[in-house]
């Protein structure tokens, strides 16, 4: 039995109305911990991005379309390459990168929307598990929940959705600093 295509619009329009509110979960944060050996080196060359920041600013909301759009362009500028091959070193962060792994995806994704109006408390690089592997994603933190851009998956998706085990996430108040993620929450940080 097929469904009328109609319908599926319906649907469609449907899901893509009430995503934002399916969304109201952000990650849980709690104390402080290591900082990665690519963002140590990466801080050394870029100072003015790893120091303390305002986290008072309100939340903004999700702009999916926006999110989305960032993701996908970003996701076909950079050929996935490991940073040995791409920059000759065993780990290298950039944002200005041609061909590199997931940490440069995620800058390069930071950096277009820091163009765009977000705040960098609100774009917080994150690491965890994609299965056994480790993985670093960009969070968007909106008033809509913490949303994901994920150089494996075109779509944005709420934390709730990924893939993944978070296990640190850059601290709001300071570019320089990680905490642990303790799980996640429907309360807005």
């Amino acid at each position: 039995m097929s469904v009328p295509l109609f319908m599926l619009a319906a649907l469609a329009a449907l899901f893509t109305f009430l995503s934002p509110a399916l969304a109201s979960t952000w990650l849980k944060t709690g104390k402080q911990t290591t900082r990665p050996y690519g963002h140590v080196e990466y801080c050394t060359r870029n100072a003015f991005d790893c120091r303390g920041r305002s986290a008072d600013a309100a939340l903004p909301p999700a702009r999916k379309n926006l999110l989305n759009g960032v993701n996908r362009a970003v996701n076909r500028s950079i050929k996935a390459a490991a940073d040995q091959t791409a920059f000759g070193r065993k780990e290298f962060w950039t944002a200005n990168a041609r061909s590199g792994d997931c940490e440069d995806f995620a800058l390069a994704k930071r950096a277009k929307l820091l163009r765009s109006g977000f705040k960098p408390s609100q774009l917080l690089l994150t690491m965890g598990y994609n299965g056994s592997e480790a993985h670093t994603v960009l969070v968007v933190r909106t008033r809509d929940g913490d949303y994901v851009l994920d150089n494996l998956v075109d779509e944005v998706m709420p934390v709730q959705s990924a893939r993944m085990s978070f296990r640190k996430i850059q601290a709001p108040d300071h570019g320089g600093k990680w905490l642990q993620v303790t799980g996640k929450t429907g309360r807005a940080p």
